[in-house]
């Protein structure tokens, strides 16, 4: 897509600090409303490295490179429904399953809340599920769509879908939010649910309730298949902010602090099983600041002998948002490009599965739209 000339492209300033530049909002306001700082967000990635354009051949185990789709986006917002989206959020954040050879899309769909909360927050998330031939062009399931917020449960959020296939049932985990209560681990945090269809669930409910502190983001080590790998004899999960957790049946979780750390302390995604040179390595995808980006997507490696160590990661990000695309760069996707998202320079994505030797990931662009990038087995 050609760049818009009704909008300013929001470079970098000369410390490479990212500049918000909305025509309709005040700069300002939005870095303050966001508490953006680059300090914060920086994670350990050294700041004078230069754009290594041979960074997979020097780190042969990441995946990458990865190419967008030209007729991105590939999903976006349906006006006056559950997933109609709103100001910095839209459908986006989800997990792809390919059952019956076709792709099956389990995503977060936003909206201006819808109760009468009392919360300052004015947002509303529910999990859905789009179904598509070619992992191009999805059709929305309006029947069974939304999963989660029926009867009492309307006062929940549902965000960030994870789901991978153990034996004969998917399991899906996701953030449960309580907006008036957000500190409470018996109410708030990974939330788990469970299938045989993808669209009839089953809820589990929080996976952590007695935590000390909140969980969340939880990415369970799966093959390219999406389905569960057991190291040692039980299932591993990567939770944000340093913690880990592991099962024997995926229904009973046991979570630890990790002494290790590394760039991005959001989880995306967690793979094995991918390299038959490499049996024992295991790729995290990570969501954060990742050289100077607000939020893009890193690889970190590990093995599966010491699954909590880092043993290497990316010294650049492999994806991340470019403001030539004005559907990751805070505007409508539809000429005339609007301001859609605070969130310009922002990648994030919890969807990846290996199909006809590609890798198909689906990321969301500005928060808003879901769109997809492609690698080479």
């Amino acid at each position: 897509m050609a760049e818009s000339k009704t909008y300013d492209p929001n470079p970098q300033n000369e410390q490479g600090i990212f500049e918000w530049q909305f025509p309709t909002r005040d700069k300002e306001e939005a870095w303050r409303q966001h508490s953006f700082s680059i300090d914060s967000w920086w994670g350990d990635f050294p700041r004078d490295l230069p754009d290594q354009m041979g960074m997979f051949a020097d780190n042969p185990w990441a995946i990458g490179p990865f190419h967008k789709f030209k007729g991105n986006p590939v999903l976006s917002p349906t006006p006056g429904s559950w997933d109609e989206g709103r100001y910095d959020g839209g459908v986006h954040n989800g997990s792809v399953i390919i059952k019956d050879g076709k792709f099956h899309y389990i995503y977060r769909g936003e909206r201006p809340i819808d109760y009468n909360s009392k919360s300052e927050i004015d947002y509303i998330c529910d999990i859905g599920i789009a179904v598509s031939e070619d992992g191009v062009h999805f059709v929305k399931d309006t029947v069974h769509s939304p999963f989660f917020r029926k009867g009492e449960d309307h006062i929940y959020s549902y965000e960030d879908v994870n789901v991978v296939k153990a034996g004969n049932s998917y399991h899906l985990f996701c953030n449960q939010w309580l907006w008036e209560r957000m500190g409470d681990t018996r109410i708030n945090g990974v939330f788990h649910a469970v299938s045989e269809d993808l669209i009839h669930w089953n809820k589990v409910g929080i996976v952590f309730p007695n935590a000390a502190r909140i969980h969340r983001n939880a990415v369970v080590l799966q093959n390219p298949r999406n389905e569960a790998i057991q190291v040692d004899g039980k299932y591993v999960m990567y939770i944000n902010d340093g913690l880990m957790a592991y099962s024997e049946d995926m229904m009973h979780w046991e979570s630890k602090e990790n002494p290790h750390r590394w760039p991005g302390g959001e989880c995306c995604f967690a793979l094995g099983d991918h390299d038959p040179r490499n049996p024992d390595h295991i790729i995290l995808f990570t969501g954060g600041a990742h050289t100077g980006h607000f939020y893009a997507v890193g690889e970190t490696l590990f093995k599966k002998n010491e699954p909590e160590k880092p043993l290497a990661w990316l010294p650049r990000s492999p994806l991340f948002a470019e403001t030539k695309y004005p559907y990751e760069n805070g505007f409508t996707a539809e000429t005339p490009h609007k301001p859609i998202s605070s969130f310009a320079d922002c990648i994030f994505f919890n969807g990846l599965t290996l199909h006809n030797g590609k890798w198909w990931l689906y990321y969301g662009g500005s928060e808003y739209y879901t769109c997809l990038a492609t690698a080479f087995e």
